[in-house]
């Protein structure tokens, strides 16, 4: 495989992945039960505008490297799906909203994860222009990350109280202060 087929098959990945996250967050941005969690629902409208750049800019860098575009487009969304279907599944009603933000959280940080693999193959091979999009496509999703895992706490603890399994939602400040510590550069840093 030369160095050119890498990179494509790298990229054509890369939208995979891609496609299958705003697939899921476009179902969610519509579940009715996330309109109880403004800042859930916000999470997710942002994460949907950024998903959707991004597949775009994956859908022209792949168009321009390879003329058997649609082919690969359609390897791509088949191959990722295929993959990861029993991991994330499709977004079933009964599920809580707070699974749901888990598996998104755990799908972006394998998109960031893919990102850098992207970025790695393009510096590789001297293709600039393609790891400056994976820097930028990592750096946006970034924040998401960390947004979400900021609150999962408040929706799991709201569900909780709503189900009448807790009587004390506020132990919801405590859990993301908590989690939040778990990342700091000290903990971090100690590998």
């Amino acid at each position: 495989m030369t160095g050119s087929e890498v990179l494509r098959e790298n990229l054509a990945d890369m939208l995979g992945v891609e496609q299958l996250a705003l697939q899921r967050i476009e179902r969610q941005v519509h579940d009715e039960r996330l309109r109880k969690f403004n800042n859930a629902l916000g999470a997710l409208q942002r994460i949907d505008a950024a998903l959707t750049t991004h597949v775009a800019e994956l859908e022209r860098n792949l168009s321009t490297l390879d003329g058997n575009f649609e082919a690969r487009l359609k390897k791509a969304a088949t191959s990722v799906v295929g993959s990861f279907a029993n991991i994330y599944g499709k977004l079933r009603s009964n599920e809580p909203v707070s699974k749901n933000l888990r598996d998104d959280y755990t799908l972006l940080n394998m998109a960031v994860i893919s990102y850098g693999m992207l970025q790695t193959t393009a510096l590789a091979l001297d293709e600039t222009q393609i790891a400056s999009m994976a820097q930028r496509h990592m750096t946006d999703l970034t924040p998401f990350i960390v947004e979400l895992s900021d609150i999962i706490p408040f929706v799991l603890a709201g569900e909780l109280a709503a189900g009448g399994k807790i009587e004390d939602a506020t132990v919801a400040q405590q859990a993301a202060a908590q989690y939040r510590q778990t990342w700091s550069r000290d903990v971090t840093m100690r590998i």
